[in-house]
């Protein structure tokens, strides 16, 4: 008997069903295609191996200037995507080895419901069974012949020219990359711009980056004026993934596209909980897991809500971009009394023997009542260094405290102290 039937496999639904096991249910997970979901085939776990080969490209054009003499660097195509292809099956036995020794089974099929309290998958009928939607998202259809993000990953040379629509997390990660690659990069959108979403101060150290580097960034421009020649990619279009389910004959609420739930994630129907992509973005692997494990919590009889403003967020240029919480504007919008405080890789001694001493760490607060409001960092170690402000504001730490952990020196994280500092 089944106490629990989850639906996908990837990172809200595999954090779902490990959750309700560990609870003591009896958990079915439903995936009709690869288990560990779009991050694992088609999204970060590919994308981050593709990523860390021009990072170490970049690293052995820099060798020189730490004294390590080489020849000149060549990526050889097949290997990266053989390199890549490897970390993705290493990933998927990871994913299947985690269910089976939290005891999860697994069927490899299609799900949908036929009533509001009936799901059937495979053949069998689960009648009355609290569920979890963890469907995820996929990239939009292709329009005018451009590339998404998978079709990105699938090309067998770099493009001579690519024009990237768009200026949201994928399109400059896919600019980047291209760009170290040998590509003539432009990016265009209709933002006045990048990163709309993010704070404007450490976005915008990161587009002057971007382009000195050589990314041609054209801002508030029409997406659809043409550059003869170029590839064209649209990365950040997706939608959630509700296809077959059915939802019309459960009731289920949706709005956008997206799957509606509430910060339980709960859906418009009792009993039937949703998390990850199919309620919408941002896209994020950790995200949905937070969410996967609220919702079976709560499917199971608990009382957890799920925190956005606590979920970290990246977006994997060179360097990258880290951010955790609110921005200076978003957190001036609450009506906040904002303050704020910088650590600048440029006085950063671990920057220095590095050498890479462009960024920056932004800490936003409350300065009445010491709440860290959010934290924003362009550099090398960015996501690293974010973690730590990100579990700061799990534990609901004072911003002061933060300013008393001795790190180690030098080290990235001493930006942190720096930035409290200046507060």
């Amino acid at each position: 008997m089944t106490d629990l039937v989850v639906i996908g496999g990837g990172p809200a639904g595999v954090a779902a069903a490990r959750r309700a096991a560990s609870l003591g249910a009896r958990v079915t997970l439903v995936e009709r295609a690869g288990l560990g979901g779009t991050c694992v085939h088609a999204g970060c776990i590919p994308s981050a191996a593709l990523h860390h080969t021009v990072e170490v490209l970049e690293d052995v054009r820099g060798a020189g200037q730490v004294g390590v003499e080489v020849e000149a660097p060549a990526v050889n195509w097949q290997r990266m995507q053989a390199w890549s292809g490897s970390v993705v099956q290493n990933a998927t036995r990871l994913v299947r080895s985690s269910l089976e020794a939290a005891g999860v089974e697994v069927l490899a099929a299609s799900a949908s419901f036929t009533s509001p309290s009936s799901v059937e998958a495979d053949g069998r009928m689960f009648e009355g069974v609290p569920v979890v939607l963890a469907t995820g998202a996929v990239s939009a259809p292709s329009t005018g012949g451009a590339l998404s993000n998978e079709d990105a990953m699938a090309l067998d040379c770099a493009p001579a020219q690519l024009l990237v629509l768009g200026c949201g997390r994928f399109s400059l990660e896919w600019a980047d990359f291209f760009q170290h690659l040998g590509s003539k990069v432009t990016v265009m959108a209709p933002d006045d711009r990048i990163l709309p979403q993010e704070d404007e101060d450490i976005a915008g150290f990161l587009q002057l980056l971007l382009e000195q580097r050589g990314i041609r960034l054209l801002m508030g421009a029409d997406a659809s004026e043409p550059v003869s020649g170029a590839t064209v990619l649209r990365a950040d279009e997706r939608v959630p993934n509700i296809r077959g389910l059915n939802l019309g004959a459960a009731g289920i609420a949706v709005r956008e596209g997206a799957v509606v739930v509430d910060d339980g994630s709960r859906t418009s129907v009792a009993g039937v909980y949703a998390a990850g992509d199919v309620t919408g973005p941002p896209w994020l692997s950790n995200r949905a897991r937070a969410q996967g494990i609220v919702a079976a919590t709560n499917a199971l009889g608990g009382s957890t809500r799920f925190r956005p403003e606590r979920i970290p967020r990246s977006v994997n240029t060179h360097p990258p971009l880290a951010a955790v919480g609110l921005t200076e504007a978003q957190a001036r919008a609450r009506g906040s009394q904002v303050s704020t405080g910088f650590g600048e890789l440029t006085t950063s001694l671990r920057a220095m023997t590095l050498g890479q001493e462009q960024g920056a760490l932004k800490l936003v607060v409350d300065i009445d009542f010491g709440e860290i409001l959010g934290a924003h960092m362009v550099g090398p170690g960015a996501t690293e260094v974010i973690a730590q402000v990100a579990a700061a504001m799990e534990l609901e730490a004072d911003y002061r405290d933060l300013g008393r952990i001795q790190h180690l020196h030098p080290s990235l994280a001493e930006l942190v102290t720096d930035a409290v500092a200046s507060v």
